[in-house]
């Protein structure tokens, strides 16, 4: 039986142990320079017949109460807290780890696959185009238009329809203006065929549950699509994948950015921001929001041409660039023609200017 003493010494040892608290005692005749609050590291070189460990501590073998789970070769971080009477350390503990155990044979589905894909590389800080190659005019453009043509292509590019769908089911939005979204298009094909049979049995035995005028409306719809499609000339999943990037880009505020034809044979790129959504007075009125829209286009007899307009609070500022001279000298020239086009339409015009700056 061991005395009472020394029964409690060892307990009290272990316990400081357990608690991160090291008393020292030296193993080794030289003399170890420490001050109290410095952290050394200590390696464990064996463990000593009275249950406490062999450390080495700036080439000096000291002996420490160290938890009784400590492993030789380990390394341990210390800090000194007190030199007298006795080198007492305090031992550092590690972080505890989470340790996270994964679900075998566990795979992404397509679609979340997908997603991963797109917002990897909507991360390159490129805002994402949205490209259409149906021209907003087939013939001689009327500039009146141009407006609602463009706006017409923003509502049906499939960037809202999510949105849409919940207007359509509260009846603010008819069913055809959602199907020529690109969403609807891709599967009104298979939706037909698989409506096909149906359709003709149904007919067959109960007329009356056949609405013949709707279908014949649901099938030149098809038609219609698959035209636009063929249009676009773009592969279906390659034109998905660039609409939800799209849809992410808007998410983060990022411009958006539409490429296409303003009719056969002349590109344009048209791109929309709100500027100051992300600025610290968050909760913006409408009034205060600036919106942004870019324009550039390369005409035939113009040359490369420019156009930022800006509005904030209804009042818009306008600013073009113009390679060629004359085309600066001739919008420069038009400029009242301008102003009263925008007061003709209600719009206020504060500032117009032509410079060489990119737009």
């Amino acid at each position: 039986m061991l005395a009472g003493n020394m029964s409690s010494t060892l307990l009290s040892q272990y316990l400081r142990g357990q608690q991160g608290v090291m008393e020292a005692v030296k193993l080794s005749p030289d003399d170890i320079r420490l001050t109290v609050g410095e952290k050394v590291q200590a390696t464990v070189t064996n463990q000593l017949p009275n249950g406490r460990f062999a450390v080495l501590i700036k080439d000096q073998l000291l002996d420490l109460n160290l938890p009784r789970n400590t492993q030789p070769g380990e390394k341990l971080d210390l800090t000194v807290i007190s030199k007298s009477p006795t080198l007492t350390f305090s031992l550092a503990q590690p972080e505890a780890k989470p340790t996270l155990t994964q679900a075998p044979n566990v795979e992404l589905s397509k679609g979340a696959a997908l997603l991963n894909q797109v917002l990897e590389k909507s991360s390159d800080g490129k805002p994402a185009v949205l490209q259409q190659a149906l021209p907003l005019f087939s013939a001689k453009p009327d500039t009146t238009q141009l407006a609602g043509q463009l706006a017409g292509r923003l509502a049906e590019s499939g960037l809202f329809y999510e949105s849409h769908q919940a207007e359509w089911v509260t009846g603010q939005r008819p069913l055809q203006s959602l199907m020529r979204e690109p969403q609807a298009t891709m599967h009104l094909s298979n939706v037909n065929q698989g409506l096909g049979g149906e359709n003709k049995a149904a007919e067959g035995d109960s007329p009356q549950l056949v609405d013949k005028n709707a279908k014949t409306a649901f099938n030149n719809e098809i038609a219609q699509q698959s035209l636009l499609k063929k249009a676009d000339d773009i592969p279906p999943e390659q034109a998905m994948r660039q609409l939800v990037r799209q849809q992410v880009d808007l998410l983060e505020q990022r411009p958006l950015v539409w490429q296409g034809n303003a009719w056969p044979g002349q590109p344009l790129k048209w791109e929309l921001e709100l500027q100051n959504e992300q600025e610290p007075e968050a909760d913006l009125s409408v009034g205060q929001r600036q919106w942004q829209t870019k324009l550039e286009l390369t005409l035939p007899k113009l040359g490369e041409l420019g156009v930022v307009a800006t509005m904030v609070n209804g009042q818009f500022s306008l600013r073009f660039k113009a390679m060629d001279e004359k085309t600066a000298a001739l919008i420069k020239q038009h400029q009242p023609d301008l102003l009263q086009r925008f007061e003709a339409a209600g719009l206020s015009l504060i500032q117009s200017r032509i410079d060489n700056e990119n737009p």
